[in-house]
C-alpha cells in the first residue's frame, strides 16, 4: 500500500491539487473575516466562529470536490486510466490508496484552517467570542470526520462525469440541503447536514451564522457521536462501492 500512496504523492507534485490545500482555507478564512467586519464591531469578535461556519457550509465540500476531481483529471488527461489498467497492479489497492491519499490531503487542508483560526484569534484578541478556542479546534476536527464520506463519493462521481459537475453538485447540495436540514430534527437523514450539525453545539452558532440562545435545543452534544458513527459507516460503504466500481473500469478505445 505504501508504494501506491507514494505513487500518488509523486504524481501530484507541482500540480494544482497541492496549491488548493493552501488557497481554499486561506480564501475561505479571508472571506469570512471580511463578512465579520462588514457586520460591524459587534460581529468582528465572532470571526473565528464565522470562519468555521463558512468552512462547513461551503469550503470543506469545495476542497473535497476539487481534490478528488483534479486527482481523476490527472489520469484522464494523461492516459485515461490506461496506465493503471495496463500495469500489473492491484486495482482495488490502487483505488483504496487514492481514497487514503485524498483523505490525507483534506486532513492537511483542515490543519491549515486551524492555523488560520490561530492567526485570526491572535489578530482579533476578542475572537472566538462565544466558546473556547479548543472547542473551535474540536469543531474543525469533527467536521473533517463527518465529511469523510464525500471523498469516495466525489472520486466515483468525478470519474463518471467531470470535475465541473462534481464541484457544482457537491458544493450546492452541501450549501442548500446541508444548511436547510442541519438545524432540524431530521438532520441525520441528510449526510450533507452532518458536518454542519456537529459544529453547532461547539461554536454555539446556528448554521445561518447567528449565535444561539443558551436555551436552544440545538446546543445538545448528543448529536456528535451519532453524526460521527453515521459518517464513518457511510464512508466505509461508499469506499467499497467506489473500489468495486474502479475494479470494473473499462478503458474506452
Amino acid at each position: 500500500m505504501y508504494l501506491y500512496l507514494k505513487s500518488e504523492m509523486i504524481k501530484t507534485k507541482r500540480t494544482k491539487i497541492r496549491k488548493m490545500l493552501l488557497m481554499i482555507p486561506l480564501l475561505g478564512s479571508l472571506l469570512a473575516i471580511g463578512f465579520s467586519f462588514l457586520g460591524g464591531s459587534e460581529i468582528v469578535p465572532l470571526s473565528v466562529e464565522t470562519i468555521i461556519n463558512h468552512w462547513g457550509i461551503l469550503w470543506l465540500s469545495v476542497l473535497i470536490a476539487l481534490t478528488t476531481g483534479l486527482l481523476n483529471n490527472l489520469e484522464k488527461k494523461s492516459t485515461n486510466f490506461k496506465t493503471i489498467i495496463g500495469l500489473p497492479v492491484n486495482i482495488q489497492k490502487k483505488e483504496w490508496s487514492r481514497i487514503l491519499f485524498s483523505t490525507g490531503l483534506v486532513a492537511v487542508g483542515s490543519l491549515l484552517l486551524i492555523a488560520a483560526l490561530i492567526v485570526t484569534s491572535l489578530l482579533i484578541q476578542t475572537s472566538p467570542h462565544l466558546v473556547s478556542f479548543s472547542s473551535c479546534i474540536l469543531a474543525v476536527i469533527l467536521m473533517f470526520f463527518t465529511s469523510l464520506w464525500q471523498i469516495p463519493f466525489c472520486l466515483w462521481l468525478s470519474r463518471k462525469t467531470n470535475l465541473f459537475i462534481t464541484l457544482l453538485l457537491n458544493s450546492m447540495l452541501n450549501l442548500n440541503l446541508g444548511s436547510l436540514f442541519a438545524p432540524t430534527k431530521d438532520w441525520w437523514l441528510i449526510p450533507y447536514s452532518w458536518q454542519l450539525r456537529v459544529q453547532i453545539p461547539l461554536t454555539k452558532m446556528h448554521s445561518n451564522g447567528i449565535p444561539l440562545p443558551k436555551s436552544s435545543e440545538l446546543l445538545s452534544y448528543s448529536v456528535i457521536p451519532i453524526a460521527v458513527v453515521l459518517s464513518l459507516l457511510l464512508f466505509i460503504s461508499l469506499t467499497l462501492i467506489a473500489i468495486r466500481s474502479f475494479n470494473k473500469l473499462e478503458v474506452k478505445s
